[in-house]
């Protein structure tokens, strides 16, 4: 059995584990309630709660290590450094940029000339996740995009993210049933930022669609970091010796 078999054996057991022993320490708690012990009702809905979160946060950091170890690098050309004040023509950038496309990227990088020189639009391909549950129905789905305007006659470049995000929870219960969504659409720089959502339900009722395609399981999950193309990007920018047109720290952390 691999290392991998065993997480996701451990991933079932601990999730039925951790989901009974929940619903016992619960039904004491309303018991300890009932007899007046209000005390010990408390510290046992408090590790209820600990046990529920400890057993998310494992879940959270489980699928962002297999979804970050899954995902294929783009290979940046090599190429000796050009330097700012010599940069690279950009039909040369724009080839270099465009070569680094892979099936097994999850963005893609098209460009198209413009009237000063060329633009780079890096688009994120796609990460939704869905899942069902007896009560539950829930749908999240992250979307990004980086527009890189390159100027031939100064070799500087300027660029702006656009960064969104939708969600969908519709559940039944005896009180009636409600739906709730929420959409959101920004403009400008990210340093750093990621988006990540994992679910878990029974077999078959989650399913997952990315640049790996679409997959149903018990579990799945969705994650935008859009540092894995900004940085590759930017390296051939700078490497053929392409520059903001204010070049400081401050403005290199945007670029991750």
């Amino acid at each position: 059995m691999t290392e991998q078999d065993d997480a996701a054996r451990f991933a079932v057991v601990s999730r039925v584990a951790v989901l009974a022993l929940g619903f016992v320490l619960a039904a004491v708690a309303v018991w300890a309630f009932l007899a007046g012990n209000v005390a010990l009702g408390i510290v046992l809905l408090v590790v209820v709660g600990v046990l529920a979160f400890a057993r998310g946060m494992w879940t959270m950091r489980r699928g962002m290590k297999a979804a970050a170890s899954a995902r294929e690098k783009a290979q940046v050309p090599e190429a000796a450094v050009a330097s700012a004040a010599a940069p690279t023509p950009v039909d040369r950038v724009v080839a270099d940029l465009l070569g680094m496309n892979s099936d097994g990227l999850p963005y893609l990088i098209e460009a198209s000339r413009t009237p000063g020189g060329a633009r780079v639009d890096v688009r994120w391909k796609v990460e939704e996740v869905r899942w069902q549950t007896l009560f539950v129905r829930g749908k999240q789905a992250y979307a990004w995009r980086m527009e890189v305007d390159l100027d031939s006659a100064t070799g500087h470049y300027k660029f702006v993210e656009y960064s969104g995000s939708a969600s969908v929870r519709a559940a039944i219960s005896p009180g009636g049933g409600f739906v709730a969504g929420n959409w959101k659409w920004t403009r400008g720089k990210t340093a750093g930022q990621q988006s990540a959502t994992f679910v878990e339900g029974a077999d078959g009722q989650v399913t997952t669609r990315s640049s790996f395609g679409a997959r149903t399981s018990w579990e799945g999950g969705v994650m935008l970091k859009p540092a894995d193309a900004k940085v590759p990007v930017f390296t051939v920018l700078r490497n053929n010796g392409w520059r903001p047109r204010f070049d400081w720290f401050g403005a290199r952390i945007f670029e991750k």
